[in-house]
């Protein structure tokens, strides 16, 4: 009994003495200034349902409830000029695993010109830390990403992500990018002392895509990549890319297409020297996403349309591509269905897809799937 008393006591006191001992204090001029930094807050969900798998690899066909990907951004101003977005990527690394999250893009803008200020009119920024890199984000403004991954990305071209510093100049009518990176992509850390250099030109001779959602936009670009040579550390080794997208965009139709090279240095030792040699392979891909009603009269629904995607590959023998959804050598990959905007923040997708390597591990590597895709943005 008298030790709950002297313990009840204890707690009182505790509570007690922080109001005594502020009652005894001189009372203070508060000088905090509280400064707001209003933040815009977005998402991206990409749930989806699969049936199929590989052909003939005998059992029934499997069937999943996917998330694809889930993408939540933070962006803000923070001063004059400057600001910051913050993109996590919520996947799922490897069959078997569950769930994850990891930072896609981070990154510091400062526009340096703003209101036409730079030279012929233009606008111009910085950026530092984890961001888009060549091409993958012009492709996208056409192709509908939660339906598949691009052709490069899909192929293991490079990344959709890197770390680095680019600068982006330009005006409505187009844009020049430049960008040094580390290479290796916003999954993993940098793995050698050799950076990779990136180049786009993209031209809006009709329209201003990028703004409006309009127009005809072309984008050559170029890809500089160099990884340590594994036979002399102290090198480097070819790890080189390019291509050229050209896209229109209209309330009836869009229309893309795309053809890049990829080519890498391979070596070897003979009789104590390190020989290399260039292995490449090739890329073309074409996509549509038609609007039938739309085309049948103005005042008709846009909200269904159609949406078809061929690629094809060609690689020399000894290529070796990086890590990508499809990363056979030659073969080709298909998709056709149908998609339904909801309403301006969900649409749908009921699509087949069959990627098909060709070559000895044909048979066992052909997929074919018919699959329910979804976008909602928040």
């Amino acid at each position: 009994m008298t030790r709950q008393i002297v313990s009840r006591s204890l707690i009182a006191l505790a509570i007690a003495a922080p109001a005594t001992l502020a009652a005894q204090q001189p009372a203070q001029t508060s000088t905090t200034t509280t400064v707001s930094m209003p933040i815009e807050f977005s998402g991206l969900l990409f749930p989806q349902f699969i049936y199929g798998g590989p052909k003939g690899n005998g059992t029934r066909s499997a069937n999943q409830f996917q998330l694809e990907r889930a993408y939540l951004t933070a962006k803000a101003k923070i001063a004059d000029r400057t600001s910051i977005r913050l993109t996590s990527d919520i996947f799922r690394p490897g069959a078997g695993a569950g769930y994850t999250m990891r930072a896609k893009y981070a990154f510091v803008q400062y526009d340096y010109w703003m209101n036409n200020q730079g030279f012929m009119g233009t606008n111009a920024q910085a950026r530092l830390g984890m961001q888009q890199t060549v091409i993958i984000e012009q492709d996208e403004s056409f192709w509908p990403r939660y339906i598949a991954k691009t052709a490069v990305e899909r192929a293991g071209f490079f990344s959709a992500s890197d770390l680095g510093l680019s600068t982006t100049i330009g005006n409505k009518r187009g844009e020049v990018f430049a960008m040094v990176s580390n290479g290796p992509g916003y999954a993993q850390p940098e793995v050698d002392r050799f950076k990779d250099w990136q180049f786009r030109l993209t031209v809006n001779p009709i329209g201003n895509v990028m703004a409006t959602g309009g127009g005809l936009l072309i984008s050559p670009w170029y890809y500089k990549g160099t990884v340590q040579s594994g036979l002399r550390p102290a090198e480097g080794r070819k790890h080189d890319r390019y291509g050229v997208l050209a896209g229109w965009k209209s309330p009836v139709f869009t229309l893309g297409g795309q053809v890049a090279k990829s080519t890498n240095e391979n070596e070897a030792l003979n009789a104590g020297n390190v020989v290399t040699t260039d292995r490449s392979t090739s890329l073309v891909t074409v996509y549509t996403v038609l609007k039938p009603l739309a085309m049948m009269s103005a005042t008709g629904s846009k909200a269904w349309g159609v949406v078809l995607r061929y690629d094809k590959l060609s690689g020399d023998n000894g290529y070796v591509p990086n890590a990508g959804d499809f990363a056979p050598l030659d073969g080709h990959f298909l998709v056709a269905g149908l998609t339904r905007d909801v309403n301006s923040r969900l649409s749908l997708a009921l699509d087949y897809q069959q990627g098909s390597p060709e070559g000895v591990a044909a048979p066992n590597l052909d997929t074919r799937t018919y699959n329910l895709h979804a976008s909602v943005a928040f």
